[in-house]
């Protein structure tokens, strides 16, 4: 076992005081050595840190402040680090240990050959193509080696070593796999990359490797196998209920308890679903559009399922369901569909229920192939980062061909780490996205194996589809939408129409083109094209050779601006009095009418320029366009090209459009520039009204749709109702075309006995920085007296940071406590445990289901604000001039219902109960009844006010009271 192929070689791991190099220290290393497959050493150390540990740190690495201080000096570990001078170093997101230890091996200055960092991020992103989530932590549970990451030098250097060697004896038993993999190696000429040659390695060296660190490889390969298997749908085919469409028969369904709870042992009858569903097919019977608010714990999904299903099997009549994310579109499909085909005794062929994704979250085989076969022939120049990005899209589109369904990768499936970390990688899965308006469907070559295409196929044929809002306004045109539509999550809709319907070109973008023009990517493809549909050899060599210096002399133009611009929008913010080198910057588009300042008049003249060659080079493309249309291209590589060619022409379009937008500050729009010290500038036109976009591009060629949320307005829907009608375009229909006023079904839960809800303003104002320990003395007692069961959220992440060490400080050691971004699992842990404190942002809060006694106490560290962006404010006049109240119906009421998503994490069943304390000193400033608003639009939760140590004594009593 002497192979030296690998050469020298240590796997490493080091803990730290924090994450800045230039001020934290190492506190804990760990390593081990390999020459070729023999370990010839093993080392750990913790390392003296005299200054003050984090309380954080500790819990992370569980490395106390005494043993901190007691540790040996650094200057005893750094000669062991340095022996490793030469050694190719392997971690997990080297550029950390790289960023820390590359300064000691540069001091060395021994001129001895140098020490490489070898990432195993890379390695095992190519191994698990389409695993989003890279963390060493769930790959070591994947795999069965621990519960959780230990956080210490040298058990993560030895846990990561052994995912190595599973992961790598997984995919080797695959031949198809294992056999590609191998090939890829050789034709991306990846020969002397350091996890190439490792994963050459044969069995008995692996083996030899995992005896090393006394680690059974066929037992995790067995865990891993087991705990992958898909449990296959049941097949089901014992219908209890008439499966007719109409009232009679769906009330009867809800009505025979007993029999659904023969397949749904917990369900229970509430009146509230039952109606939620009448009033669904209501609206599908009568062909009318309505908005229904189904408060927590209603079970508003299969509310409205069944009688989508009931309508679409006896009317014939397909039906889409518009979930607000991904995760709610997984749900459905994981958990919700199949309750329903149980209790309905349908099985999949019978109940044909299909998860569709939008054309711009799949990858495209077809421009992939083109662009990797123009790029082979400058292999040999191309960077190891180019190189292995396209390793790891060849590996994801062989993936999907031996996949189906739900195991297909798409776009929102690629690990966001590669996109941070690999410009060439981002900038490849834009490149190869599909566009539905270039898809050639039946004619690609690759349609067999493409999940956009498949995907559309098995839709065509769904009883009830399940997509989310942005499909709804970029609908795939194979075949049409579906007429009947539930957009569950309703109260999200208004910012999904503002990102669909959204014009913007970001400076990305624009270099983008450049290159693609520079190189002739693109038109390339119309010059192929051109030189197949001759009626003659060279017939078309005066076009193309005009159009080739043309798309290079716009290159030029584009670079010769992308050099000047960004610098000139960059002067032209810093001039801004709250100009932030953290967050995005805006401003109103420049009006050159009014202009009078000189830097803003050059922005003007630059992007003035930017459209003119853009529009100019479209134009000379449309006449030759016009001669390909209706040509049958049949070769693979004819339809190859039209793909390239008309995403192409997909790209330049949107940009001539938006530029055009921008400049003539279209109306209706709000237009702004945009500047980030990472990303560049942002050129944007987005829509103000959106109520009439959904209702001309929504409502009025849908037959009916149905908006359903937990929170649409106040209780009964006397407050908050009339933004959201805006917002969803219900108040533009014609009152034959909706029901006169939305449906505010019952609360399923007594909130006024089951609650404790206060508002206290006696704090020191948010960003001093005293907020947080100060604010959180009392609520630490209340925390003391429920043992735990606490959720905290927190509104910025600076003044969670904190939080997170006065609760560490506090509870360590005492009562559990589960942080946000502190293992896969917080929340899951944190119900099971029943006596912890769960501490998260303020987003994390909308997605948590905790019921039970587990959790019984919420603190939310200020009111939710409504971001103030321009358009948010141009839309808040807008509404003002044109609707009504804004500050109440627009501007208080988005408020509220946020605050209501948190809240709503405290009752999850009828037993449930508990107390809510929100504090915000701002509401001093309040004028007028504001605050009456507030807890109006809050009903049916009663907000108390009071001074902060009175609320807690009360939520405290309130809760005891209350045994679950």
């Amino acid at each position: 076992m002497e192979n030296l192929t690998l050469g020298k070689w240590a796997v490493i791991d080091i803990e730290t005081s924090g994450i800045d190099p230039s001020y934290d220290k190492i506190i804990d290393i760990g390593f081990l050595v390999y020459e070729g497959a023999v370990c010839v050493k093993k080392y750990q150390s913790l390392v003296r840190y005299d200054g003050e540990l984090s309380q954080f740190i500790q819990k992370l690495t569980g490395i106390s402040q005494d043993q901190a201080k007691n540790a040996p000096l650094w200057t005893l570990v750094e000669p062991e680090l340095l022996e490793l001078e030469g050694h190719h170093l392997l971690a997990h997101n080297a550029a950390f240990e790289e960023s820390f230890l590359s300064p000691y091996f540069t001091d060395l200055g021994t001129g001895g050959e140098k020490e490489s960092y070898e990432d195993s991020l890379f390695y095992l992103a190519l191994l698990f193509p389409g695993r989003s989530s890279l963390k060493l932590e769930g790959l070591i549970q994947d795999f069965n080696i621990r519960e959780s990451e230990v956080h210490r030098g040298f058990e993560d250097s030895v846990d990561l070593l052994k995912v190595l060697l599973a992961a790598t004896a997984w995919r080797k038993k695959d031949p198809a796999f294992g056999g590609l993999f191998t090939d890829l190696i050789q034709k991306y000429q990846l020969q002397d990359w350091w996890y190439a040659k490792f994963y050459l390695l044969s069995d008995d060296e692996i083996e030899a490797l995992a005896l090393s660190v006394n680690f059974n490889i066929e037992g995790a390969l067995e865990y891993y196998l087991q705990n992958q298997q898909e449990e296959l749908p049941l097949s089901i085919n014992d219908p209890q209920f008439d499966l007719k469409f109409n009232g009679a028969n769906i009330k009867s369904i809800f009505e025979k308890e007993d029999i659904i709870k023969e397949r749904l042992p917990h369900y229970k009858a509430r009146p509230a679903q039952q109606e939620l569903s009448l009033r669904t097919g209501q609206s599908f019977k009568n062909n009318v559009h309505s908005l229904i608010q189904a408060p927590t714990g209603t079970g508003k999904t299969l509310g409205y399922l069944i009688p989508s299903s009931l309508f679409a099997i006896d009317e014939g009549k397909q039906v889409l369901v518009s979930t607000g994310t991904k995760t709610l579109q997984h749900q459905a499909i994981s958990k919700d569909v199949p309750q329903l085909r149980s209790l309905l005794g349908l099985g999949p062929d019978q109940l044909r229920v299909k998860r569709l994704i939008g054309s711009n979250n799949h990858l495209c085989e077809s421009i992939f192939r083109q662009t990797e076969g123009q790029e082979d022939l400058l292999l040999e120049t191309r960077s190891f980062e180019e190189k292995l990005t396209d390793f790891y899209f060849d590996l994801v589109f062989f993936t999907n061909g031996q996949n189906t369904g739900e195991r297909q990768i798409l776009r929102d499936d690629l690990p966001y780490v590669l996109k941070a970390k690999w410009p060439k990688f981002k900038d490849k899965d834009g490149e190869i996205a599909v566009d539905f308006r270039s898809c050639t469907g039946a004619k690609c070559p690759f349609k067999g194996e493409c999940t956009y295409i498949n995907g559309l196929r098995e839709a065509k044929d769904a009883h009830i589809i399940i997509g989310n809002h942005a499909l709804m306004f970029s609908w795939p045109k194979g075949f049409p939408r579906p007429a009947h539509i539930v957009v569950d999550e309703a109260h999200k809709i208004e910012e999904e129409t503002t990102r669909a319907f959204t014009m913007e070109i970001a400076q990305h973008d624009l270099e983008q083109m450049a290159k693609q023009m520079q190189h002739l990517q693109g038109i390339g493809s119309l010059f192929y094209l051109l030189a197949q549909v001759e009626e003659s050899e060279g017939q078309s060599t005066e076009i193309i050779n005009e159009l080739r210096n043309e798309s290079i002399k716009t290159s030029q133009i584009l670079s010769d601006h992308l050099n000047q611009l960004p610098l000139w929008v960059e002067s032209y913010f810093k001039k801004m009095p709250r100009y932030t080198d953290k967050y995005w910057n805006e401003l109103p588009m420049i009006n050159p009418k009014n202009a009078t300042d000189e830097l803003g008049l050059k922005i003007v003249k630059s992007l003035e320029s930017l459209h003119f060659v853009l529009s100019h080079f479209e134009q000379l493309l449309v006449p030759i366009l016009t001669k390909l249309e209706g040509r049958e291209f049949r070769e693979d590589g004819e339809v190859i090209a039209r793909t390239r060619l008309d995403k192409f022409m997909g790209q330049l379009s949107d940009m001539v459009m938006t530029l055009k937008s921008l400049l003539e500050l279209q109306e209706g729009y709000s237009h702004s520039l945009k500047y980030h010290e990472r990303d560049g500038l942002l050129i944007q036109s987005a829509p103000i009204d959106v109520g009439r976009i959904l209702h001309d591009q929504l409502l009025s060629p849908s037959s009916s749709v149905v908006f359903t949320s937990a929170t649409l307005g106040n209780a009964n829907g006397d407050q908050g109702v009339k933004g959201v009608e805006w917002a969803t375009g219900y108040s533009y229909l014609d009152p034959e075309r909706r029901f006169k006023r939305g449906f505010f079904l019952p609360s399923v839960y007594d909130y006024s006995q089951k609650t404790k809800v206060f508002l206290c303003d006696d704090t020191l104002p948010l960003y001093d920085s005293n907020f947080v320990p100060q604010t959180l003395d009392p609520i630490l007692e209340v925390i003391k007296k429920l043992n735990g069961r606490s959720l905290l959220l927190f509104s910025a992440k600076q003044r969670f940071e904190v939080a997170r060490e006065v609760l560490l400080k506090e509870f360590e050691g005492k009562i559990p406590l589960y942080i946000q971004g502190m293992g896969n699992n917080v929340v899951e842990e944190f119900k099971n445990n029943g006596e912890g404190i769960l501490l998260g942002m303020e987003s994390f809060g909308e997605g948590i289901d905790v019921p039970g006694e587990a959790l019984q106490f919420v603190f939310i560290d200020k009111i939710p604000d409504l971001r103030q962006d321009l358009v948010i404010n141009q839309r808040r006049q807008f509404y003002d001039s044109n609707l009504g109240n804004e500050f109440t119906d627009y501007y208080l009421a988005h408020r509220t219902r946020s605050l209501q998503q948190k809240l709503g994490r405290l009752l999850r069943t009828e037993s449930d109960h508990g107390g809510v304390i929100i504090v915000d000193r701002r509401i001093r400033r309040w004028k007028g009844n504001t605050l009456e608003k507030l807890r109006r639009l809050m009903e049916p939760y009663e907000i108390n006010l009071g001074p902060l140590d009175d609320a807690c004594k009360q939520v405290v009593d309130f809760i005891q009271e209350h045994p679950i």
